[in-house]
């Protein structure tokens, strides 16, 4: 997976000049498809450039999260009409590729649109990549560089199906694209003043809650309603992240949190994002929005509150009237209830979360949302729990 390190050379070289204004892809509106999701079909990507000569450059980032694919790419000038050659970009399972797409040559155009899905064996067809081979889906997106202009811009794609629109046929249900239970990002080694931060959004039930319906964003008030439900307020959303080398050697499983909004570093993750010994080249990270067993109160064994009324236990707490074996209501009759020191904390998961990535350089500023997905397409299981009932992390 040299090419990816190649591409991001390039990047840096020509950005370090100046320092860039940071710019992000569009936003998703409420109960929309995610257009950085995974596509299951094919896809349309604008570029922008100038080719060889020039201060502006287009790349397509490609990641492959499910299985092993193949992206094959026709290229279109400004006005529709295709030229150059036909480009391939085979992927295994877990790969990441970055690919100079304006300056191809042979006629090739330096801006335009490219259509990119798999293909059939002589390379002149465009096919579905979940077709009876089994390839894909795949997540892209464009990075338009300008050193003149000092920007990265991050252009969404156009996607023709998504693998929600495959997995996920609920009516009102699953919205608030782009929040996934999965997300998947490349970073660079750890050195040299290079630097990768992600930073997670992991909202909580103050913002919607489910039974009774409730917080900011209530589907009592027609909002869409988010599935999985977000975690407990109070509670930390547990995040479970995966990280392999740039040539998809498994290095790491570690667990991690995040709080509404969270920033970290990647090496506050894991020191691998700086080991040059493991992954010299850079690293391909999956993070899953967690599951968590259900925690119970823990209730002081001396501390005893008195009770707001004789015969029912205080709000919110759910610890053993005193002395113990008496009963509110009952006989023998409670005179106070067990103090409650720290409240129960409900089983759930997995939840859903949305990750932003900046990598960053004196002179050299990339930032945008990364590749969202659910915790069973990231496993590679789509095909499988993601059919059946909405508890199986269809999102």
């Amino acid at each position: 997976m040299r090419k990816l390190m190649v591409g991001l050379t390039m990047v840096v070289g020509l950005l370090a000049v100046t320092p860039p204004a940071m710019a992000q892809g569009s936003i998703a509106a409420p109960g929309s498809l995610d257009p950085v999701g995974l596509i299951t079909s094919g896809a349309v990507l604008p570029f922008l450039g100038q080719g060889s000569t020039g201060t502006a450059l287009s790349f397509l980032e490609l990641y492959a999260p499910v299985n092993a694919t193949n992206v094959h790419m026709f290229l279109f000038d400004s006005t529709c009409v295709r030229g150059g050659p036909s480009i391939n970009v085979p992927l295994t399972a877990n790969d990441v590729a970055l690919i100079r797409i304006d300056n191809i040559g042979s006629g090739a155009p330096t801006s335009g649109l490219v259509t990119a899905a798999n293909s059939d064996a002589q390379g002149f067809t465009l096919l579905p990549w979940t077709g009876s081979d089994g390839a894909g889906p795949v997540a892209a997106r464009t990075l338009w560089a300008n050193s003149a202009g000092n920007f990265v811009r991050v252009i969404d794609p156009i996607a023709l199906h998504s693998i929600d629109e495959t997995f996920l046929s609920l009516t009102n249900t699953g919205g608030w694209n782009p929040m996934r239970t999965a997300a998947a990002f490349f970073a660079p080694l750890e050195a040299g003043g290079l630097h990768t931060t992600i930073y997670f959004v992991c909202p909580n039930t103050n913002i919607q809650r489910h039974l009774p319906a409730g917080g900011a964003f209530t589907e009592a008030n027609g909002f869409p309603i988010i599935f999985p439900s977000l975690q407990v307020a109070g509670s930390t959303t547990p995040l479970r992240i995966r990280v392999y080398d740039d040539d998809e050697n498994f290095l790491r499983d570690v667990t991690s949190s995040c709080n509404c909004l969270t920033i970290r570093p990647v090496t506050d993750i894991d020191a691998v994002y700086a080991s040059a010994v493991e992954a010299p080249d850079g690293t391909y990270t999956e993070v899953e929005g967690s599951t968590q067993s259900a925690v119970p109160a823990v209730c002081s064994t001396t501390v005893v509150e008195p009770l707001t009324n004789p015969v029912a236990p205080n709000a919110g707490n759910v610890c053993p009237g005193a002395p113990l074996g008496c009963a509110f209501g009952g006989t023998p009759l409670c005179t106070g209830q067990f103090q409650q020191t720290t409240p129960a904390i409900p089983g759930g998961g997995p939840f859903s979360f949305v990750a932003y990535r900046a990598i960053t350089v004196p002179g050299f500023d990339v930032f945008g949302r990364v590749p969202g997905m659910s915790v069973c397409h990231i496993r590679g299981d789509a095909f499988n729990s993601c059919t059946g009932t909405p508890n199986t992390g269809g999102r």
